[in-house]
């Protein structure tokens, strides 16, 4: 009887405390799911979308009738915002710059050591960020600059020879198809944004027949986006199972994109260092070096690397050879499904430009309706729907919850972008919506924030959208976008959710403006 007794009591406390466990929460935290061992909310983000987890957490704020929610992804505490306040208040409160410290970012380097700028918090990424923005813009970077120009009109030349000739080289059977006029997307566009970032980083480009290497590089680029997750994924809340599910955990495909991006930086940076000559600065590069070889005179080893070096270059590097080339894809993805729109983006581009010469940034000002095409692009397709995740590096308050310190903040980007409250129709591709009544963009009405915000915001934001402009205007002016027999619309639903959301690759057929 008394064994009886003591057995019934246990197991009322075994389900008190696993009560308690599962809906227990800091005093002031927001609403949200409950969390079960080890798995934390994971498994009611992915009953409510196991696809695209960032949906799936925005049901939790229908669930809930709440613009902000906490759970838990694992053993980490996480708070996602959902509303145009809260998600500009977290990406402009210092409060809200750290980040979370997961395996994902860990996995990267050889040395396990989260490096680099994308991961890193705290002083030694401020100074790396801060050097790395101030000397890049000497050199285009950030800014309006007309050698940077004139190389991007280049590449671009470049580009159209292919899309017109077809390959001319081995690797390009996999951009073009002999003939010309058939093209993949978005591979075909990643390399020669690449080459002109490079042209920044080094002074100097990779010629079309040395590019195989970096289209591998485009590749692994985007294999690690598309593996990676804007909710850590089941590997950063529980890494040993990489040791149990080496595939099905995306390990492996992490790291061999992991292996060969670090590689092609390290080269990059070895050979420079081997090459420096203190008389003759080459580059940026050069100038890291240079930086590098005084701190360390003076006793300084722990800001200026080399390992923190490699891992700051392909984390600047990334959207130049991932992002870009990702959003060009979705908009030609919308021109296909939308041919009036790009009707009215040709009529503008031929009315201000013409056929005679190819579109500068100096026509931006009056291409209105082309530039509002672009801004609803990164809206309606928000390429990093929950930012990089924000974490709180001090005990505070957003909303009217508390937020202890160390909690994982989620600014809701794709919420944002897709609320109707805001947008009336998020769901049409309409750029109108840009536009005042005069037909001008107005950027009063672009509320929108596809690189960010804050100290966080995207270091690249003016290279991106001065490359996407160039790039967009240059197509559309020379071809239209066609299905071809066979072909079918992109079915949107498919496209890949990884730590940014990517098209998946299509091929697509170009005509020839008269």
């Amino acid at each position: 009887m008394l064994t009886e007794i003591l057995f019934c009591i246990c197991a009322v406390v075994c389900l008190y405390l696993s009560y308690r466990y599962a809906v227990g929460r800091p005093e002031g935290f927001p609403p949200g799911p409950p969390r079960i061992p080890f798995f934390g909310s994971y498994l009611f983000m992915m009953l409510a979308n196991a696809k695209y987890l960032h949906k799936g957490v925005l049901k939790f704020s229908k669930w809930y009738k709440s613009d902000i929610v906490g759970f838990h992804v694992g053993p980490f505490p996480v708070v996602a915002v959902h509303n145009v306040e809260g998600v500009r208040e977290v990406l402009n409160r210092k409060e809200f710059d750290g980040r979370a410290q997961v395996y994902l970012g860990e996995m990267r380097a050889p040395c396990k050591k989260i490096l680099g700028i994308f991961f890193r918090e705290g002083p030694v990424w401020k100074e790396q960020r801060r050097f790395i923005l101030r000397y890049l813009r000497d050199y285009g970077f950030g800014r309006r600059f007309t050698e940077l120009e004139s190389i991007i009109q280049e590449e671009i030349t470049d580009l159209l020879d292919l899309i017109r000739k077809g390959p001319q080289y081995p690797h390009e059977h996999e951009l073009s198809k002999v003939g010309g006029h058939r093209i993949s997307i978005p591979n075909i566009l990643s390399p020669f944004v690449a080459n002109s970032f490079f042209h920044i980083l080094m002074n100097e480009r990779i010629p079309r027949a040395e590019q195989a290497v970096l289209l591998q590089l485009v590749k692994m680029g985007m294999q690690f986006q598309r593996h990676a997750d804007d909710y850590g994924k089941m590997l950063s809340i529980m890494p040993w199972i990489r040791h149990v599910f080496p595939k099905a955990s995306s390990y492996e495909a992490l790291m061999e994109s992991n292996v060969f991006i670090y590689g092609y930086f390290e080269k990059i940076v070895d050979y420079h260092i081997r090459t420096y000559d203190e008389c003759s600065e080459r580059n940026f590069i050069d100038l890291y070096i240079k930086q590098m070889k005084q701190e360390h005179a003076n006793g300084h080893t722990d800001c200026y690397y080399r390992e923190q070096f490699i891992l700051s270059l392909a984390d600047f590097s990334f959207p130049s050879f991932t992002a870009v080339g990702a959003q060009l894809g979705f908009l030609i993805q919308y021109f296909l499904m939308y041919p009036e729109v790009l009707k009215r983006v040709q009529a503008e581009i031929d009315a201000v430009v013409g056929k005679g010469r190819l579109p500068t940034l100096e026509d931006r000002q009056n291409l209105h309706y082309t530039e509002a095409t672009l801004r609803e692009g990164m809206r309606i397709e928000t390429l990093v729907p929950s930012d990089l995740p924000h974490k709180a590096l001090v005990d505070t308050e957003l909303m009217g919850y508390k937020i202890p310190k160390d909690t994982i903040v989620i600014p809701g980007l794709y919420a944002f972008h897709s609320d109707p409250r805001l947008w009336g129709d998020p769901e049409n591709f309409r750029p109108e919506r840009f536009l005042d009544d005069n037909g001008k963009l107005s950027l009063k009405k672009d509320i929108t924030l596809p690189f960010s915000a804050g100290k966080r915001l995207c270091a690249g934001e003016t290279f991106a959208r001065n490359i996407m402009f160039l790039l967009t205007t240059a197509l559309c002016q020379n071809f239209n976008f066609v299905l071809a027999p066979g072909d079918k619309l992109p079915d949107m639903s498919k496209n890949f959710n990884g730590l940014s959301i990517t098209p998946l690759d299509f091929w697509v057929q170009v005509e020839e403006r008269n």
